[in-house]
C-alpha cells in the first residue's frame, strides 16, 4: 500500500514537472533566451530609429490615425486622428478629431482640432464641410468659415436654366459629392476654390456624374490588402517587400479552442503573439526596429500560416504617391488601443542632401 502511494505521488510529480517544462518551452523567457544577439539592440518606434540616411520621428502619438490624404497640387499630406472618450451614463460619446498638415518633406505645417459629439467638418477636396458653411483648412491652412454659394435652394429655377448652370459648373469642377440624397438632392461642387451647393429635384432628370475628386486623394497603406481583390495578406516574410519581418520572437500562445457562455467550446485561429524585428527598405538603405505582431498558425486556416497585423498595435506603411518620405502608422483605422498608437514619419537625416522633391 505504501509503494502504491509512492507511485501515485511520483506520477503526479512527473506530470507536474512535465507541465512546467512544457510551459517553459512555450514561455516568453525561453524564446527571449534564444533571441539572436543582433536583434537585441533593435529600438521600438518611439525610441531613436535611425539608419545611414533616414530617421523615424513622431508626428503625433497617443491617438489612432483614421485617414491620410494627399493634395496633388501642393503635395501636402493631411493625417486625420480620431479619439473617442467614453460617455457618462445617458450621454453621447465625445470625439476629438485632429487634422495634421505636413509638407512633402515631412515638415509639420499646422493642425486643427474639433472636439464634441456633433457638427464635425466633413473632408472634401481640401475643404471641411459644415451644414451652412465650409472652410479651406485642409488645402490652405485657413480655418475661417465661408457660406456656400447656393444654387436653386428655393427650387424656383426653370429646369432648362438649372441644367445649363449645373453643366457649366460641372465643366469647371475639381470635385463633386452628394450631400443629401432626399428630394431635392443636394450636390456639393468644388469649383475654382469655391464650394457650391446645388439643389436638384429628382423629377428634373438632370444628370450629375458619379462622385470624384481630382486633386485631393485618400492614401491607402501598402500593408493592407483588404481593398485589393484577390489578395488577402501582406507578404511580411518576403525580403523583397518594402517592409518585412527579419525575425519573429514568440511571446504568448493563443489556443484555437476557447470556452465561452455557449454550451460547446468555440474555435478561432490558433496564433502566436510576439515581437517582429522589421526592416524598412528605402533604396539601398534600411531602418531596423521592433514592433508587436502575431502569426496565425498554418493548421488554423486553409490558406496556410501568415503574419497578421490587424489587432493591437496595427502597423501599416504608406509609401505610394509619396516622394522623399514614408509614413508609418500604429492603430490605423483600428478600434484596439495600444501604447504606441500614432503616426510616425520616415524622413531624411539630411534633407538638403537628398535633392529636390518630385512627384
Amino acid at each position: 500500500m505504501h509503494k502504491k502511494k509512492m507511485y501515485i505521488v511520483l506520477i503526479v510529480l512527473v506530470v507536474f514537472l512535465g507541465l512546467l517544462v512544457r510551459a517553459y518551452f512555450r514561455s516568453e523567457s525561453y524564446f527571449l533566451s534564444r533571441l539572436p544577439e543582433k536583434y537585441k539592440s533593435y529600438p521600438a518606434l518611439n525610441e531613436q530609429v535611425k539608419s545611414r540616411d533616414y530617421q523615424i520621428i513622431s508626428l503625433f502619438t497617443g491617438t489612432r490615425p483614421r485617414t491620410i490624404y494627399r493634395d496633388s497640387i501642393t503635395r501636402n499630406i493631411i493625417v486625420q486622428s480620431v479619439e473617442e472618450f467614453k460617455p457618462k451614463e445617458y450621454e453621447s460619446p465625445t470625439y476629438s478629431i485632429t487634422y495634421y498638415r505636413i509638407n512633402s518633406k515631412g515638415e509639420a505645417l499646422d493642425s486643427l482640432n474639433e472636439t464634441g459629439n456633433t457638427a464635425f467638418g466633413r473632408p472634401f477636396n481640401g475643404h471641411l464641410l459644415y451644414e451652412d458653411s465650409y472652410n479651406d483648412y485642409l488645402k490652405t491652412g485657413n480655418d475661417q468659415k465661408r457660406p456656400y454659394k447656393s444654387i436653386n435652394k428655393d427650387l424656383q429655377m426653370a429646369p432648362e436654366a438649372l441644367s445649363s448652370l449645373t453643366g457649366e459648373l460641372l465643366s469647371r469642377a475639381d470635385a463633386v459629392t452628394v450631400y443629401e440624397e432626399d428630394d431635392p438632392m443636394t450636390f456639393i461642387l468644388s469649383v475654382d476654390g469655391e464650394v457650391f451647393k446645388v439643389y436638384i429635384p429628382k423629377k428634373s432628370n438632370i444628370a450629375v456624374p458619379a462622385e470624384f475628386e481630382h486633386n485631393f486623394h485618400e492614401l491607402l497603406p501598402v500593408t493592407d490588402y483588404s481593398h485589393q481583390t484577390g489578395l488577402k495578406h501582406y507578404a511580411w516574410e518576403n525580403p523583397n517587400s518594402a517592409i518585412s519581418i527579419d525575425y519573429f520572437l514568440k511571446q504568448r500562445y493563443q489556443s484555437g479552442t476557447y470556452f465561452s457562455m455557449a454550451a460547446a467550446p468555440s474555435t478561432r485561429p490558433a496564433r502566436w503573439y510576439g515581437m517582429g524585428y522589421f526592416q524598412l527598405k528605402i533604396g539601398t538603405d534600411s531602418l531596423k526596429f521592433k514592433h508587436p505582431i502575431s502569426y496565425i498558425l498554418s493548421g488554423s486556416v486553409p490558406s496556410g500560416g501568415y503574419y497578421d497585423n490587424g489587432e493591437w498595435g496595427t502597423l501599416d506603411l504608406f509609401n505610394q504617391q509619396l516622394s522623399g518620405i514614408n509614413i508609418l502608422t500604429v492603430g490605423f483605422n483600428n478600434n484596439h488601443s495600444h501604447e504606441l498608437d500614432g503616426c510616425y514619419l520616415v524622413v531624411p537625416l539630411h534633407p538638403d542632401k537628398k535633392g529636390s522633391d518630385s512627384y
